[in-house]
């Protein structure tokens, strides 16, 4: 073999172990969890690295910050007039919920990913984009339906809480404090006229949202479950079960849930939803044993890289976010990709494996398999939070940032 064949083989063979290595692929529900490690500094400088890390969010409109590690929250703080027992508006961190509940119902076998959504929106059939939508493009954003955040708006489902920067945004979109409920969000979804063909491009936006939430509603209704409605099936097999006590969850005036983005929660019961994740959709019992909810195969689904973005799953954002970019809806846009997809690394100089539920503002949930860690952040939407960053938070709390 020539030096320069050589050569190439060389890098080409670098080139996968890095792939390798950025992407990692758990093989069965225990390695989707992660094996505990040591933890990355010691017990007598953990406080100290914890502080540093609220002190950073506290910096950048920070109103709440909890560590938790297997299960037992480690630390917790709170501040610019928020309070542990205040539920916090999610913003788009509730879209994560969808991903879980749509798997869920993939168990019960009510619906499949790559079926078409048009065999139960049958107002889709006759439409040449809308007819091939799978249920796997409106999970990972790329049905070819737009965004929506105009047609969609309506219901502030605790935009107020939010601060300055959700005022702005609702400006924006031309809502006013005192506009009604909107009639049915999930009508005016499946009612948008679809702009790409399916499976081409990620679109970050309600839309996708609404529209799977009437196809599970009407199979809900053709079904055998006890419940017929989206919101039952999310209380009785996600909400419910893991234990969360949410505090309100918006509606329109149909009752369908704002899946993207209508849920309040306190910092511990929104880090209850991570730790479920963490364990690999099981939760704990009284006598410490572990009850399976959801297969750790189907959960995993939500953590795959999707096609039209590698930094997003089913619902779920992957590794890290770029820190110069507005997660509500700049990190759909082409020119961010390249940051999107660098991956997060931890103290060693290795890939770090984050889950992260993310919403305006800054909210953020964090599922770190590698420590065992669920990290909440809730923060006031304002210009000098939005100077943020995931990893110099996770860098403090990890000890790669002193």
């Amino acid at each position: 073999m020539s030096t320069r064949r050589f050569l190439v083989l060389l890098v080409a063979l670098t080139g996968l172990c890095r792939i390798a290595q950025a992407q990692p692929e758990p093989q069965d529900g225990e390695a989707a969890r992660g094996a505990v490690p040591p933890t990355v500094v010691s017990q007598d400088d953990e406080e100290t690295h914890f502080t540093k890390a609220a002190d950073y969010s506290a910096q950048h409109s920070g109103r709440a910050l909890l560590i938790q590690r297997d299960g037992k929250v480690i630390f917790e703080r709170y501040e610019n007039d928020w309070a542990a027992n205040r539920p916090h508006p999610l913003a788009s961190g509730t879209k994560s919920f969808t991903g879980v509940m749509a798997m869920m119902a993939v168990q019960d076998g009510l619906l499949k990913l790559d079926e078409l959504a048009s065999d139960t929106l049958t107002e889709w059939k006759t439409d040449p984009r809308k007819s091939k939508i799978t249920v796997r493009h409106l999970l990972t954003l790329s049905s070819g339906l737009p965004a929506g955040d105009r047609e969609l708006a309506g219901g502030r489902s605790g935009a107020r809480l939010l601060g300055e920067g959700a005022a702005k945004r609702a400006e924006r979109l031309g809502l006013n404090a005192g506009d009604p409920r909107p009639d049915n969000l999930n009508e005016r979804a499946i009612a948008l006229p679809c702009e790409l063909e399916p499976g081409t491009r990620f679109q970050y936006g309600p839309s996708h949202f609404y529209a799977f939430s009437e196809v599970l509603q009407r199979k809900l209704k053709q079904g055998a479950q006890p419940e017929k409605t989206t919101l039952d099936y999310l209380r009785r097999r996600v909400l419910e079960p893991v234990g969360i006590e949410v505090a309100r969850i918006g509606r329109d005036r149909a009752g369908n849930p704002n899946l993207p983005g209508g849920m309040l929660l306190t910092a511990r019961e929104w880090a209850k939803f991570g730790q479920f994740v963490l364990d690999g959709g099981s939760v704990k019992q009284p006598d410490g044993a572990g009850k399976n909810l959801l297969r750790p195969e189907l959960l995993e689904q939500c953590f795959v890289p999707s096609a039209t973005n590698p930094s997003y799953g089913l619902t779920w954002w992957l590794r890290s976010a770029d820190p110069a970019a507005d997660v509500e809806g700049l990190l759909g846009r082409v020119r961010r990709q390249a940051a999107q997809n660098q991956a997060m690394t931890g103290p060693d100089g290795k890939p770090l494996r984050v889950m992260m539920a993310a919403g305006l503002g800054k909210q953020r949930l964090y599922v770190i398999p590698q420590y065992q860690l669920v990290v909440v952040r809730f923060a006031e939407a304002t210009a000098q939070g939005q100077r943020f960053d995931d990893r110099e938070l996770l860098g403090r709390i990890l000890g790669s940032i002193n």
